[in-house]
């Protein structure tokens, strides 16, 4: 038996400063969900105990310095929502993020960042359009190996209006499993919708690459990651909320209908993500 849920794909910031698709997006649910969005999504101490009721034992807190969000959910803006959160502090991880396109030294950026103790990033190039391999970043993947952090990248297509949807393509990030195999990549969302093969054919090639199922409806999991059972350990729970998420129970409810063996679940919402984040 599981202790709980470990939620890698989790946004929070200011919704009211989100740009209108963004805002968009999440909206979507809105007739149907069964939180307050503006409170939750900026209030620690209602986000934790609504998570606790779902099951989540690990939150892990994504960052995104985009202007889809207007530059505004930063590393220490989450990092700060993760400190006001007091004796639940240690509940919340953050993946930070840096843009290349607004960050002026990657490096120091990254010293200042894991100052406030990040466990790993997220990178958008899909939305923030930016090449994903360049120099100064490889450097900076090659820190993140030697450091024992986590390396997340939006994959598949972007919902941003001014996102580039070939910057989300899987093989993109071929180099970076090649000359860093000891740092854990993580492709979120699995390349979906266009790329989802790609994404399975490099979980399962590399040992250090991982899917997680941030925007996918429990319905859909099997459309998107047919091969889920094959690669049970590359698997990792993101609810990726509150995008496209009515209700976390529900949403967690619906993969458990699923009826995947109970082995595949127990690590795809729990032990893949407690390995690669090193949770005892």
């Amino acid at each position: 038996m599981v202790p709980g849920i470990i939620d890698l794909h989790v946004h929070v910031g200011d919704f009211a400063r989100m740009r209108e698709d963004i805002r968009g997006l999440i909206q979507a649910t809105s007739e149907t969900r069964d939180f307050d969005l503006p409170s939750l999504f900026s209030d620690p101490e209602q986000l934790v105990p609504y998570f606790k009721s779902a099951g989540a034992v690990r939150v892990v807190l994504i960052a995104d310095e985009g202007p889809g969000v207007n530059f505004v959910p930063t590393t220490d803006f989450v990092c700060d929502f993760r400190d006001a959160a007091g004796e639940s502090r240690d509940f919340f991880l953050v993946f930070g993020n840096i843009n290349p396109n607004r960050a002026s030294n990657i490096l120091e950026k990254y010293e200042s960042d894991k100052r406030r103790g990040i466990r790993g990033y997220k990178l958008y190039p899909a939305d923030h359009d930016f090449e994903p391999v360049t120099p100064e970043l490889m450097a900076f993947y090659h820190r993140l190996e030697e450091d024992g952090l986590v390396l997340m990248f939006h994959t598949g297509t972007t919902g941003q209006s001014d996102g580039v949807d070939a910057y989300g393509d899987p093989r993109l990030f071929k180099p970076i499993l090649d000359e860093c195999p000891a740092l854990p990549l993580i492709m979120a969302h699995a390349g979906k919708p266009t790329w989802c093969g790609e994404a399975a054919d490099f979980a399962s090639e590399y040992e250090n690459c991982y899917l997680d199922t941030a925007f996918i409806r429990p319905e859909k999991l099997l459309t998107y990651i047919p091969r889920l059972v094959e690669l049970q350990d590359k698997v990792l729970f993101g609810s990726d909320w509150p995008v496209g998420v009515a209700s976390l129970s529900d949403h967690l409810s619906g993969i458990r209908a699923l009826g995947l063996p109970g082995e595949v679940t127990d690590k795809m919402f729990y032990h893949n993500a407690a390995r690669v984040l090193g949770i005892a």
